[in-house]
């Protein structure tokens, strides 16, 4: 009786350990497999824990009489610590690289990296287009001191089509208690092809922020755009066309500059995005692309260039950051390079990360190896490039 106990709980817990971590490899059959991925690589350590325990117990009974379900448990106990420690193991070498200090307790136990700080948030309406009304959420972490402060407009992913202001909160807030004033905003993602209206939106907001500076305590001479996926993309797209005929602002306000963009896992190049997708089990990139801009390269080839940040980077293209997993499996990383070649041709400010085992939307774990590396770099690049002028 003991022995299959023993049995049973080491096949469970091995069995799932296994199922979960294989994810951190191989390219997901679906979304849902995807997102199994997503979180397979960012909450490693605890599926392998669930394999060594598996592991253990598969000894234990081995130990109680051989047989080839202990085995089996043990084998794949063994694989599923295995696979659990590439994030880690490829976290800390990036770590290392960049000279960051990664937080193991933070990784297990969530703990705060700032002290609290209570964050206000409020909503306002900063645009009424076509009907339709275009909110966004301000996060704003109360200072004695009267400055002037950074504004950081966070834009949401969604492949263009989908997704809303607000979708990581815990990074609005973190931002918030380092001192920016944060606007996370709405823009329209219907109807399609809404490569202009969903771009002049993201300008519209700009323009907003800046006007409304005075309210927020803001410095108008010191607003960033960050981006998600999708979001990341307009995000440069907005930053980097401005004062382009071809791509204004939605309503009639002037189209004004900002001071550096963040983008995490952002298509930059749609053509190449087209012609190299990432995995279609899962994102169906080419359709998403004819959706928002209209068809395939064959026939919106313009519009496609148009709507490609690596085709507006010039002497006038601002600060970039550039984040990216090696296992996205949305948006493959060689986006980030096509980019990264274009502003060293211009001699741009820039800089990449890549993360090799990252999942696209690796940080959505707040705590998470991604975001603990991402957070680093982020506030060293805005620090950098948000001095007072």
């Amino acid at each position: 009786m003991l022995r299959l106990t023993l049995l049973t709980l080491a096949l469970l817990c091995s069995t799932c350990a296994a199922l979960f971590t294989i994810w951190i490899v191989m390219p997901a059959l679906s979304y849902r497999l995807f997102q199994v991925a997503v979180a397979a690589s960012e909450w490693s350590l605890w599926f392998g824990a669930l394999g060594l325990a598996g592991a253990a117990l598969g000894l234990l009974a081995l130990a109680a009489g051989s047989s080839w379900p202990a085995w089996l448990a043990l084998s794949l106990g063994v694989a599923a610590v295995g696979l659990a420690m590439i994030p880690p193991l490829d976290a800390w070498r990036v770590a290392r690289a960049n000279k960051i200090e990664l937080s193991l307790r933070q990784y297990l136990f969530g703990s705060p990296v700032d002290a609290p700080a209570s964050i206000e948030r409020t909503i306002e309406t900063y645009a009424i287009v076509e009907g339709q009304t275009l909110k966004l959420d301000v996060y704003l972490s109360p200072l004695k001191e009267e400055l002037k402060r950074p504004a950081i407009i966070i834009v949401h992913g969604g492949s263009w089509s989908a997704g809303e202001r607000n979708d990581y909160p815990q990074w609005d807030e973190w931002l918030a208690r380092q001192g920016y004033v944060v606007f996370d905003i709405d823009y329209r993602i219907a109807p399609q092809p809404n490569w202009r209206t969903a771009t002049g939106d993201v300008k519209c907001a700009i323009n907003w922020v800046k006007d409304n500076a005075a309210r927020y305590g803001v410095d108008p001479a010191r607003v960033v755009l960050l981006g998600r996926s999708a979001g990341g993309h307009l995000a440069l797209l907005a930053a980097y066309s401005r004062g382009e005929a071809a791509l204004p602002p939605s309503s009639d306000v002037p189209d004004l500059p900002v001071r550096a963009v963040v983008a995490f896992y952002a298509p930059t190049d749609l053509k190449w995005g087209y012609e190299h997708p990432a995995n279609e089990r899962v994102h169906d990139g080419p359709g998403k692309i004819r959706d928002f801009t209209g068809g395939p390269p064959s026939i919106a080839a313009e519009v496609i260039s148009l709507a490609s940040a690596t085709s507006h980077v010039n002497s006038n293209t601002p600060p970039t950051l550039l984040l990216h997993g090696g296992h996205d499996q949305l948006f493959r990383d060689e986006h980030m390079t096509l980019l990264t070649q274009k502003l060293e041709c211009h001699n741009i400010p820039h800089r990449a990360l890549l993360i090799p085992y990252a999942q696209h939307a690796f940080d959505y774990n707040f705590n998470g190896w991604g975001s603990q590396l991402s957070r680093r770099v982020v506030l060293d690049f805005l620090r950098l490039h948000l001095k007072n002028a």
